[in-house]
């Protein structure tokens, strides 16, 4: 019944004429043409109606009044589905796949129909407005430590596996619990694109800085991560941390290789290691390194590469001076940034992405992971009055 009175009223509100000829925004004279059909997302569903068309030959434009009457949104929405779409499509949409948001808008009682099309354009279009304006900045200057990091997950698109680049600014607390009072003492804010990594690192170091009012940042990665791009440009100020788990891997194959026939000589050589990493840095590590004389040709190979790499990295391996500065030893929170900002929800069975199509998501994700309260009403901004043709 609400369906049928909003097509007649919608349907009898549209075709109604304004006149012929109208004044334009230009100065010059509209004169009525014919009448283009147009499908509006309303509260009750979809409804086709027909507009009358006016043009204006002194500046070749044209519009269609009743679009400016109805105030139009984002994929032609009413304000009464404005209302629910950015509450109950972009929102729904952010955090589950658009085939699911109907029903769920269903069990949530709220009082909109929207079809699959309908949620993934209105979803787009919120995710474009909210790109468009620009990063936000919930969190200001702070006195405590700073740290960020950079990583890249792939997700399936209709061309073959693509990487999207995650970020992340926060202020670690080894003293918060996992509880969602415990996270909100982070303060994280999320960055995500599937654009190129030096416009994420920029990103990222931006907001750092700001935050760090001039101080040090702490840059928490693994090796690979940590060779993107030159942070000499984005972030002088830094101490570059290799993540404390990603070494232990390496020492753990390091000790496996020296110890083939005793695992248990081997736990424990691991084990001494990690405490020496801990508590003093990699120089014990490295002089066992150097010291080590492999029997058979595997273990040679262990040796050799990775030998190079610890050399390489042993600047980015001071633990323990870390940890006096307040700096996180791990990667955790970008790895965390990966999988809720990308995996949940752009990785489910069956699903393809185009890139364009994907990253509003993306952008939608960061900011509401981000900010869980964030109204996201205020990016589903109207159409404006006239429009071009």
């Amino acid at each position: 019944m609400q369906r049928e009175i909003n097509e007649g009223t919608l349907q009898e509100e549209c075709g109604r004429k304004e006149g012929n000829p109208s004044a334009y925004p230009c100065g010059g004279v509209a004169t009525y043409q014919r009448h283009h059909g147009l499908t509006l997302v309303t509260a009750a569903g979809r409804v086709r109606v027909r507009r009358p068309y006016y043009h204006c030959e002194r500046c070749g434009h044209g519009h269609c009044p009743a679009d400016a009457r109805l105030h139009l949104g984002p994929n032609n929405t009413t304000p009464t589905a404005q209302a629910g779409c950015p509450l109950g499509v972009a929102v729904l949409s952010t955090l589950e796949p658009y085939v699911q948001v109907d029903d769920l808008i269903f069990q949530l009682g709220l009082p909109l129909q929207v079809d699959l099309k309908s949620t993934e354009r209105v979803t787009q279009a919120v995710g474009a407005c909210l790109t468009a304006a620009g990063p936000r900045r919930p969190h200001g200057r702070t006195a405590r430590p700073v740290a960020v990091g950079f990583d890249g997950v792939m997700i399936p698109t209709w061309e073959g596996r693509k990487e999207m680049r995650v970020g992340v600014v926060y202020e670690p607390d080894p003293e918060a619990p996992r509880t969602p009072a415990g996270e909100a003492r982070l303060r994280k804010e999320y960055f995500a694109t599937s654009g190129s990594r030096e416009s994420l690192v920029a990103a990222v170091c931006a907001r750092a800085r700001e935050r760090a009012g001039g101080g040090v940042v702490a840059v928490v990665s693994d090796g690979a991560a940590l060779e993107w791009v030159d942070l000499d440009r984005y972030l002088p100020l830094r101490v570059e941390i290799l993540d404390f788990y990603h070494v232990l891997e390496r020492v753990g194959e390091i000790a496996r290789a020296m110890h083939p026939d005793a695992p248990q000589s081997a736990n424990a050589w691991q084990a001494a290691m990690k405490k020496e990493l801990y508590e003093i840095g990699p120089w014990e590590l490295l002089r066992k390194l150097v010291a080590w004389e492999p029997a058979s040709a595997e273990a040679q190979g262990v040796r050799r590469v990775q030998l190079a790499y610890f050399q390489k990295q042993q600047d980015r391996m001071r633990y323990p001076e870390y940890l006096r500065r307040g700096f996180p030893l791990g990667s955790g929170a970008v790895e965390g940034a990966c999988k809720h900002v990308v995996v949940d929800r752009m990785r489910r069975s069956g699903m393809r992405w185009k890139p364009p199509t994907a990253d509003p998501v993306l952008q939608l994700r960061a900011a509401l992971l981000t900010e869980p309260r964030l109204d996201f009403r205020s990016y589903a901004a109207t159409k404006p009055a006239v429009a071009a043709a």
